[in-house]
C-alpha cells in the first residue's frame, strides 16, 4: 500500500497528523530503544562494516534519527561552510546519509510472531519528489537475549525466499537509558519551515534538520538519491543545486563529557564545520525549572514539541540548562 512507503506521508504533507495519531493510539515500542552502531550490513554481494562506514542510529519508542558517514569522507572540519568548498569537494559530501522520522513497530508482524518495524521518513538525505522510493523501509527485528544487539532482516525477499539484506546493530556504550524526542513545530503561515528533530538516548544525541523545500528539478538525472542528483548538478555546472541538496544537517554527539558535565559537543556532522561546536547555545533555555516535563520547549529560535520523554524533571533541567550555560558556544 502507498501509505507504507517511507516518503508517502512526507510527500502528502501528512506527517504531523499521522505521527500524532500513532502516538495517541499507542503505537510505540520499547523493543529497540537505544543508541546503536552497525557492525555489519550484508545484501546481495555487497557488505559494509565499521571499516568503511560509521553509523549512529538513535531510537526512542517512536521517533528515530539514523546518520551514516563513509570513513573515506575528506576532512572539511576546518572549513567554514559550503562557500569554501570546490564543486568537486561538494560532490564528495553527497555520499553521506541521514534520515529521520517515525518507527512504527507491529509486535507480531513477522514470521514466528517476530516484531516488524516500518520506518516513515519525515526527512531523508535521498528524498526527492521526482524519485520516490518504491519499496517500504520495513524489516523484521531479531533481538539478542540481553537486548544489547539486534538483527534487522528485510521483509522483502529474493528469489530464494531469503531477506534481501541483513544488518546487525550493537548498542553503543551508554547507549541505553532515559530518552527524549523533540520535534520542531511548524509556525502558522511559515514560509521556510524545515522539518527538525532532536533525540537523546542515554548519553547520546542526534539532531536532524531538513533541507529547504521545494527542491529543484534535475533534468539530467537518470535516478534518485542525493549522490546521483548532486552528480547531475555537478555535470551541469550548477553549484546552487548541489548546495541545496547537501544542506541537510545530521549531527551526532554526546550530551555529557567523561566527568558528567553537559557539553553537547558535536562529534560528527553532515555539515563538517559543525564538528567540535556545541549543539546548545549558552542561553538556549536560560535557567528554567520544570515543575513537570513540559509539552513544549523553546529552542533554536523556535517552539519544539516534547514528543516523548522518560527523563526526570531534574535530570532534564540539568542536561538542558547546565549544558546551555557552562561554556560559550561557537554558534
Amino acid at each position: 500500500a502507498p501509505v507504507a512507503l517511507p516518503h508517502y506521508l512526507k510527500t502528502e504533507k501528512k506527517t504531523d497528523e499521522t505521527y500524532q495519531k500513532w502516538k495517541k493510539d499507542g503505537w510505540r515500542s520499547h523493543s529497540i530503544v537505544g543508541a546503536w552502531r552497525r557492525p555489519l550490513f550484508s545484501g546481495g554481494w555487497k557488505e559494509s562494516t565499521e571499516a568503511d562506514t560509521v553509523v549512529f542510529n538513535l531510537q526512542t519508542p517512536s521517533l528515530f534519527i539514523d546518520i551514516r558517514f563513509p570513513l573515506k569522507r575528506p576532512d572539511y572540519s576546518k572549513r567554514q561552510g559550503f562557500y569554501q568548498l570546490s564543486m568537486a569537494e561538494l560532490r564528495s559530501l553527497a555520499r553521506q546519509h541521514c534520515f529521520a522520522g517515525y518507527s512504527l513497530v507491529n509486535p507480531k508482524g513477522g514470521t514466528g510472531s517476530a516484531p516488524v518495524c516500518t520506518r516513515h521518513h519525515a526527512l531523508d538525505w535521498n528524498y526527492h519528489p521526482s524519485f520516490p522510493r518504491a519499496r517500504p523501509n520495513r524489516w523484521r527485528i531479531e533481538l539478542s537475549p540481553n537486548g544489547e544487539s539486534f538483527k534487522e532482516f528485510s521483509v522483502a525477499l529474493d528469489e530464494h525466499k531469503q531477506a534481501v539484506y541483513m544488518e546487525r546493530w550493537q548498542m553503543y556504550p551508554q547507549g541505553k537509558g532515559p530518552y527524549l524526542a523533540l520535534r520542531r513545530m511548524k509556525p502558522q503561515n511559515a514560509v521556510d519551515h524545515r522539518e527538525s528533530l532532536l533525540i537523546v538516548v542515554g548519553n547520546h544525541f542526534a539532531f536532524a534538520r531538513d533541507r529547504k523545500h521545494p527542491l529543484p528539478l534535475f533534468s539530467g538525472a537518470s535516478k534518485g538519491g542525493c549522490a546521483s542528483l548532486v552528480d547531475a548538478a555537478f555535470r551541469a555546472g550548477d553549484r546552487e543545486k548541489m548546495e541545496q541538496m547537501l544542506d541537510l544537517e545530521g549531527s551526532y554527539g554526546c550530551v555529557c563529557d567523561h566527568e558528567g558535565n553537559p557539553t553537547w559537543e558535536i562529534k560528527m556532522s553532515t555539515l563538517p564545520w559543525r564538528q567540535g561546536q556545541r549543539l546548545l547555545t549558552p542561553k538556549a533555555l536560560g535557567s528554567k525549572e520544570f515543575a513537570k516535563i513540559p509539552s513544549q520547549i523553546e529552542l533554536f529560535g523556535g517552539v519544539w514539541e516534547v514528543f516523548e520523554c522518560s527523563f526526570t524533571t531534574k535530570r532534564l533541567e540539568y542536561i538542558l540548562t547546565s549544558g546551555a550555560s557552562r561554556r560559550r558556544s561557537k554558534l
